[in-house]
């Protein structure tokens, strides 16, 4: 089971078995929670990235809603001259993180710093491709 699953597993089975709770009316309020811009480490996705892979340039940009991020990654295609777009939507854990195209492609990594990270793009067929990703400075 990889990292990313046991971090969910607790909070999953807490809200599976949770019991009927008190009335709102017997809920103190609770401070809101502060937004989770970074992760854990201070590395943040949001933003530009570019990785070389087979000799063309694979880029990727991310947004980010508390744990969820949601990407646009393009990957060339030297066959074709072109390139394929998949627009992604995932979590983020700590320095961890997927996201998945809704045809089934999948992008999992981890930030390796404030500007690098490791990943892996795995098609729902096909080999994957390995990337070590660079932030791209400007909007």
């Amino acid at each position: 089971m990889s990292r990313l699953a046991l971090l969910l597993a607790p909070a999953m089975a807490a809200l599976l078995l949770a019991a009927p709770g008190p009335v709102l009316s017997q809920v103190p309020p609770k401070a809101p929670a502060a937004p989770a811009a970074r992760a854990a480490g201070g590395h943040d996705i949001v933003g530009s990235w570019a990785a070389e892979a087979l000799g063309q340039t694979v880029t990727a940009s991310f947004t980010r809603q508390g744990d969820m991020i949601y990407g646009v990654v393009v990957i060339p295609d030297p066959l074709s001259g072109g390139s394929n777009t998949y627009h992604v939507a995932g979590v983020i854990l700590g320095d961890e993180f997927a996201a998945q195209h809704a045809s089934g492609h999948l992008l999992k990594g981890t930030l390796t710093g404030p500007d690098t990270a490791e990943a892996v793009f795995a098609p729902k067929s096909g080999p994957t491709l390995k990337l070590r990703l660079t932030r791209r400075a400007g909007p």
